[in-house]
């Protein structure tokens, strides 16, 4: 029976660890994807309209689109824009919520050097 509690126990400590890695993960997927600025990330609307601005001169150039289709498209991008920020504006708080009880769960799991690394290799996030 020992080696079923072990297994056991060997089998929680990894799901803990491979939980931990990928909350650390996706935090600085996240982290690094807001200071590049990629569509759907935390823009301006300035950004935003940059952004749109050159996929429409693109398709335009690439796909041939006439006057009209590009203003409709354009419509849909501004729709999707603003359907985006709405959504983001929902959700960010409860992401929020996840992303820094992982990584105080992960904190609370190192010793004080490993803390100080750990601090250097994540930047804490800017609150908003």
């Amino acid at each position: 029976m020992m080696g079923g509690r072990l297994r056991a126990g060997f089998v929680i400590a990894l799901i803990v660890v491979c939980s931990a890695l990928a909350g650390a993960a996706i935090d600085r997927m996240t982290t690094k994807r807001m200071r590049h600025g990629r569509p759907g990330d935390h823009m301006s609307r300035e950004q935003d309209a940059k952004r749109r601005a050159e996929m429409l001169d693109k398709m335009t150039s690439e796909l041939s689109l006439s006057t009209a289709q590009r203003a409709g498209i354009d419509s849909v991008m501004r729709a999707t824009d603003t359907s985006l920020r709405a959504i983001r504006g929902e959700m960010e708080p409860r992401l929020r919520k996840v992303f820094e009880g992982s990584r105080a769960e992960m904190l609370a799991r190192l010793d004080a050097e490993q803390r100080t690394k750990f601090e250097k290799m994540m930047p804490q996030r800017k609150p908003r």
